[in-house]
């Protein structure tokens, strides 16, 4: 199963917090928002998908990983 990256951006009083996760579709993504909104204690500002990837500080994050049962991506708290 492929699943693609995603960013959640969070506004938290006077900061930003960036979640990064992979998600197989739409709905997925929309549900780990839902968990995260509520790990978290606030409203998602924005959800972006990148299906290409993206550089962040001399790190390459992948667009898309291939998934298989026993191995799933953790959530990357940047």
């Amino acid at each position: 199963m492929q699943k693609t990256l995603y960013l959640a951006t969070f506004d938290v009083g006077y900061t930003h917090i960036l979640r990064v996760f992979y998600a197989a579709n739409e709905a997925e993504s929309q549900q780990k928002k839902s968990d995260l909104e509520r790990e978290i204690n606030a409203t998602c500002k924005s959800l972006e998908h990148y299906p290409n990837g993206f550089r962040l500080v001399m790190s390459t994050l992948p667009g898309t990983v291939e998934v298989t049962e026993e191995v799933q991506p953790r959530t990357i708290e940047v």
